[in-house]
């Protein structure tokens, strides 16, 4: 079937959208569809964006240049896409939009595509985050430093421990609802993303489990590798000692008592001997000084020297991939890097409550510090960093997912079922009687 009416709009606003957006995007173009680049605006700073562009050889042909807090972000997105969409279809084309993970961006593309009745594609669908039952927290928190970490691990990867329900992370849980609620293909990166939007009443036949992009965009950094600058740049990480911390979740770093325990932990670790590789993003820069913890920043870095490497965020996805790589354990808030880990077979601590990658937790490659127990931190942090070299466990994320996503696609606009109609869901054929 001939797609010479379809344009395909893969919108990107953060950098973890370019990081994951690009494979797909490079993919419908090699297959000869038209394709267009829409750039919301919500990162804008260089190392979250351009610099993002450039590395993956893609650039913007629409940039909307929204700006604001995340209402303004909604609304400017929302009004400037529709305008878009409306006047392509105006103009007789189909367009199908592609919008990514939990973001501002992918609920306001999705308002702005359900608005206009136009095809949307919501890739990275049916994030869902599960959380420890309360019993179960409850008894990991009491342990503490004294942390059962046998008992830890089984339960960690017990599916029976878990339970949804979880608004956090903020906004982005309520960001992944209402994308998929204005959905037509969800492309689920696994198995139990698919039985999260089954069990919420999202058609099964309108769900394909496509795998991860991040997968396509850590191979081409992986590929790469050898011209990463991070051994010249600091030497100290070539003993593969380190642990890389960051905390950027809005619930982290707005939230005094959390981002002083988690900063508490950081440096209880190296007061034990850690070396810490210290990522400071955005909004990790404003907690610091919001929170008065600058000038402790700067004599943690006095005291320990080499032992501790305090950066800014890197605006070189390679170097940041060559580095988690050399790091003996990730310790993150970050959702996109808890699913880096994975694929990169380094384990990983998430600084939450829960996560909406659970599945990292269920395979044994990702375990739970939530913010509410320096101890707990620090034992379960510690536990795996001893514990490394015997955990294992298979890749969750199937390679090439960009690939299987573009076909899900093409098959549906084959059959012409990719704009989801009653009709459609009931399997009849639209008729006029």
């Amino acid at each position: 079937m001939s797609h010479e009416n379809n344009q395909h709009i893969v919108v990107v606003g953060t950098k973890p959208d370019i990081i994951k957006q690009a494979p797909i995007y490079h993919e419908l173009r090699d297959r000869g569809h038209d394709v267009v680049l829409c750039h919301t605006g919500q990162h804008y700073d260089h190392n979250l964006s351009q610099s993002m562009l450039d590395e993956f050889g893609v650039r913007e042909d629409i940039n909307l240049e929204v700006r604001g807090g995340v209402n303004d972000l909604v609304s400017g997105i929302t009004a400037k896409l529709a305008l878009y969409l409306r006047g392509f279809s105006q103009r007789g084309g189909f367009p199908i939009t592609y919008v990514h993970g939990d973001t501002t961006t992918a609920m306001a593309g999705a308002l702005a595509t359900f608005g206009e009745r136009q095809a949307l594609v919501h890739v990275e669908a049916g994030l869902r985050t599960l959380s420890p039952k309360p019993e179960v927290l409850k008894g990991w928190i009491e342990q503490g430093a004294d942390l059962d970490w046998a008992s830890f691990r089984a339960q960690s990867i017990d599916r029976a421990s878990w339970s949804k329900g979880s608004r956090e992370p903020s906004p982005e849980q309520f960001n992944t609802r209402v994308a998929d609620a204005g959905s037509d293909l969800h492309a689920a990166p696994v198995e139990l993303n698919r039985e999260f939007l089954v069990d919420e009443g999202f058609a099964p036949a309108a769900i394909d489990v496509v795998g991860n992009s991040v997968v396509d965009a850590l191979a081409q950094a992986v590929a790469g590798s050898d011209k990463n600058q991070v051994l010249q740049k600091f030497p100290q990480m070539g003993d593969g000692s380190f642990l890389r911390f960051c905390v950027h979740r809005r619930e982290n770093t707005t939230n005094r008592d959390r981002f002083n325990l988690l900063m508490d932990a950081m440096e209880q670790l190296l007061e034990q001997g850690h070396h810490v590789l210290f990522i400071r993003l955005l909004g990790t820069e404003s907690a610091i000084d919001t929170f008065g913890r600058r000038q402790w920043l700067e004599d943690l870095e006095a005291r320990y020297g080499d032992a501790l490497i305090s950066t800014p965020v890197w605006d070189s996805y390679l170097d940041v991939v060559a580095a988690m790589s050399m790091c003996a354990v990730i310790v993150t808030d970050s959702g996109s890097i808890v699913e880096e880990a994975n694929v990169l077979e380094v384990p990983c601590v998430t600084l939450r409550f829960g996560s909406d990658r659970s599945e990292t937790f269920l395979a044994g490659s990702n375990f739970l510090a939530p913010p509410i127990s320096k101890d707990l931190m620090v034992s379960v942090i510690h536990h795996v960093f001893e514990h490394r070299a015997e955990l294992a466990w298979d890749r969750v994320y199937p390679e090439k997912a960009s690939a299987m996503l573009v076909d899900a696609v093409e098959r549906r606009l084959d059959e012409g079922s990719l704009l989801i109609s009653e009709e459609w869901r009931y399997g009849l054929k639209a008729q006029l009687r």
